[in-house]
């Protein structure tokens, strides 16, 4: 059965929309590693999330920033490590939530929730890495929460993957796959263009 929940009744959310967030997700400076994930499959990331951030910051301002920190020794998503510092192009300004997780949910060990239902925030626009991993891990636990979901398709990105018999899938199939799985229940799937058209 498919939910009727806030997803049925989705718009795209603008950044005047006061019950809206923009949450950008894992943007740290290890996505760029190509010798840890391969060459990702949007070379436009950065260009879409200043876009974002430009629109939103001159709307209502609710925008939180989720960073990935590792438990892993001598992974370069662990805090104090280069990698895990924020990409340039998706720095936070000074009074933007930053939420630090250590699993791929934001919403685990964290009180990432509970701040979205204090500001009154119902409505989530996703972007960041990798959309089949943290991206759809969190559109997924947010629409469990009956949270609007919003993914923005052209300011995510994702990495090549093996499959279990070898086989080799390119960042651009791998996109495409995560996108059509989360836009078959989980989200609305949205360009940029479209989004930030609202404001």
């Amino acid at each position: 059965m498919v939910r009727q929940s806030s997803n049925a009744r989705l718009h795209l959310y603008d950044a005047r929309d006061d019950a809206a967030a923009l949450l950008l997700i894992d943007l740290q400076q290890a996505i760029d590693d190509v010798d840890l994930h391969g060459v990702h499959s949007n070379p436009a990331l950065n260009d879409r999330l200043e876009e974002l951030l430009t629109c939103w910051r001159g709307g209502n301002g609710h925008i939180v920033h989720v960073r990935h920190f590792s438990y892993t020794p001598g992974s370069p998503y662990r805090s104090g490590h280069a990698g895990a510092e924020f990409k340039a192009s998706a720095l936070p300004l000074a009074g933007e939530r930053i939420v630090t997780k250590h699993v791929e949910s934001p919403f685990i060990g964290t009180d990432l929730e509970a701040w979205l239902r204090r500001h009154g925030i119902a409505r989530l626009v996703l972007a960041g890495v990798s959309t089949g991993h943290a991206v759809s891990t969190t559109a997924r636990h947010a629409h469990c929460l009956d949270f609007g979901v919003v993914v923005v398709a052209d300011a995510c990105a994702s990495f090549p993957l093996d499959e279990i018999d070898g086989e080799r899938w390119s960042a651009e199939d791998v996109q495409r796959f995560s996108l059509s799985l989360l836009g078959s229940h989980y989200a609305r799937i949205a360009s940029t263009r479209e989004v930030v058209q609202q404001f």
